[in-house]
């Protein structure tokens, strides 16, 4: 059965005609500048976007099957943004199999660690995972004019 092998953040992923992965940008925390006073309302989105990338080590008979790589981020308060995320894993015999999870947002109405959570589903049931992990958000007060430049993603 699938083994995940490696699940990151990051800015965004390069695939080569190769299948080598280039992944740009590695993250666990954003940082977000606002000028001093601003209200974020609790389900506001940044338009940044951003990757989920995973790389699943397979077993003989594994590319046989239906597997289905779901992937979710919940808020710091618990609570679940946006759908969750499903996509066919495309495997072949003797090769890892990789995914990507494109995410054209990010949340920025809590501050706090957001997880995100990736496991592999067969039939409805599962059969790999969760893998979790947490990105940071963290929102600094400026007195300066801010320009949307200044919102990084941080190691």
């Amino acid at each position: 059965m699938l083994k995940a092998y490696v699940c990151v953040a990051c800015e965004k992923v390069i695939i080569a005609k190769d299948d080598v992965a280039s992944l740009i940008g590695l993250f666990s925390k954003m940082r977000m500048f606002v000028p001093v006073g601003t209200e974020i309302p609790r389900n506001a989105v940044t338009p940044k976007e951003w990757c989920v990338f995973s790389i699943w080590d397979i077993e003989p008979g594994d590319e046989l099957k239906d597997l289905i790589l779901h992937t979710k981020f919940i808020y710091p308060d618990g609570s679940q943004f946006g759908d969750v995320n499903k996509a066919k894993i495309i495997m072949e015999p003797g090769k890892r199999a990789q995914m990507l999870a494109i995410v054209p947002g990010f949340p920025i109405g809590q501050t706090g660690d957001y997880t995100v959570a990736t496991w592999v589903e067969e039939n409805e049931r599962v059969v790999a995972g969760p893998i979790e992990f947490k990105l940071g958000l963290e929102i600094v007060s400026s007195p300066q004019e801010v320009t949307p430049s200044q919102t990084i993603l941080a190691p």
